[in-house]
């Protein structure tokens, strides 16, 4: 049909919880599908980014309000477009209602270390002989085999053992003067290797619906996380594969370019990267810095190799033009002769960033009343279809939103059955044992580091 979605006739049970796997959900809503998000009344078991004042903000105004859990910027960008079913996984009748979704989707998310989803009876094996075609993403730290299999993890402990750690790190100024790697290996940022794996667990179950279409079988897709981080160490691991070599940490600086790195500009805390590739290119931008910064016309930097070995001192004159400069107008003279260059955008340059805005990269969702939020806007996708009018089609659900439609349409359950499931508090749409989460005020959280500065007045601009 003309504009249908691509995955409008396919329906996803996501088991997920927190950053990798509810992502790949939230795209297949984008998408078209009808994603079921599992989710729990029972706060301890329910999803953290919903649930906790950890990980479930930002709240509007840094305030999580009475319905806390409906309130959290992480839950809504994760899980829009999505349904609400509560059950507690612990009970057989919840487990049993698992099973017989399973039998009408296509799709079965989930991120449970092994032994959770075999205890259940839910692991592949079982829910394949329910569903002969099913695909199913298992994504786990370490994957299900061998000795780390059982291990949990996040981030930051992943991390370290996909090697990505070895080779981060800044510069700094050595006993002579010259600049050396620090000793400490620092993390690519904020749960890097989760969102990896959103984008690979994407490409597998597109791949798995092909080869569904062709052949009628299902699939089990069994994602180690720290494979996927592995994977994208690059030359770093070749280098040492075929050469022996291990690759020093260079902070911003690169084997080969100069100067390459990040460079301050005019503005608070304003910075923008750029990248001299090869010799064209340092003709052109040598000629841009000329006629205010002479030092760069010294013959020393004419050749590649002379640029690599007076990078501090290279560096030093490029900062001194860049911080003359606002950093569009850096990005600007760069790019029009050619010279790669771009902003360090924080937060409020992102939302207001033209490009992003002409590209409508950032899509509004209008929200439930009882939730107050209104209309939010919330980060899109980084690619567009030209035959679909893709958007994020709705916010995320409130708690239990689904349940009747789920239970009693869906699977057909009587009233007599869902009465005893709410009897048992199997299902629900009121959290159990729920506290507000304590927050930190916006003025502490500058003086103890968490933030460097917010703006009590960006509603209004």
């Amino acid at each position: 049909m003309p504009n249908q979605l691509p995955l409008s006739q396919i329906r996803v049970l996501d088991l997920s919880r927190v950053f990798a796997m509810p992502y790949v959900g939230a795209y297949l809503a984008d998408l078209g599908a009808e994603v079921i998000k599992v989710d729990t009344h029972h706060i301890p078991f329910m999803d953290t980014s919903r649930a906790s004042g950890f990980t479930g903000g930002p709240f509007p105004n840094n305030n999580p309000g009475e319905l806390y859990w409906e309130q959290g910027g992480t839950f809504h960008t994760l899980n829009r477009g999505k349904r609400s079913l509560t059950l507690d996984l612990r009970s057989e009748e919840a487990q049993e209602i698992v099973r017989g979704l399973v039998q009408v989707s296509d799709i079965v998310l989930e991120n449970f270390t092994p032994r959770v989803m075999a205890r259940f009876g839910l692991d592949y094996a079982n829910l394949r002989s329910a569903k002969p075609d099913l695909i199913m993403v298992s994504n786990t730290g370490y994957g299900h085999s061998g000795p780390w299999s059982n291990f949990g993890a996040m981030a930051s402990s992943l991390e370290p053992t996909h090697g990505t750690g070895a080779f981060m790190s800044y510069l700094a100024e050595g006993p002579d003067g010259s600049r050396t790697p620090e000793d400490v290996p620092k993390k690519m940022g904020n749960s890097y290797t989760d969102f990896l794996a959103t984008w690979t667990a994407l490409t597998s179950i597109m791949a798995a619906l092909f080869q569904r279409a062709r052949s009628g079988r299902g699939m089990w897709v069994d994602l180690a996380m720290y494979q996927v981080g592995a994977s994208f160490v690059g030359e770093g691991l070749l280098d040492y594969a075929y050469s022996g070599r291990r690759t020093r940490r260079m902070g911003n600086h690169h084997q080969s370019m100069a100067p390459h790195g990040c460079y301050p500009c005019s503005g608070k805390d304003e910075w923008v990267t750029l990248a001299v590739r090869d010799d064209a290119d340092w003709r052109v931008f040598r000629d841009v810095l000329a006629s205010e910064c002479w030092d760069i016309m010294d013959d020393k930097f004419g050749q590649a190799s002379g640029r690599l070995a007076h990078q501090d001192e290279l560096d030093g004159i490029v900062a001194g033009w860049s911080s003359s400069r606002g950093q569009y107008q850096v990005m600007e003279e760069l790019q029009m002769v050619g010279v790669p260059a771009g902003p360090v955008l924080n937060a409020r340059g992102l939302l207001a960033d033209p490009h992003f805005r002409s590209r409508s990269f950032f899509e509004p969702a209008q929200h439930s009343a009882a939730t107050g939020l209104g209309s939010r806007e919330y980060i899109g996708r980084g690619w567009k279809m030209s035959e679909n009018d893709l958007r994020i089609q709705a916010p995320a659900p409130l708690l239990g939103q689904d349940n009747d439609y789920l239970l009693r349409e869906v699977l057909g359950l009587s009233e007599h059955d869902i009465a005893a499931l709410l009897r048992d508090k199997v299902v629900g749409d009121v959290p159990e044992g729920a506290s507000v989460p304590a927050t930190v005020p916006l003025g502490e959280q500058v003086e103890l580091g968490f933030i460097v500065d917010w703006d009590p007045d960006f509603e209004s601009r």
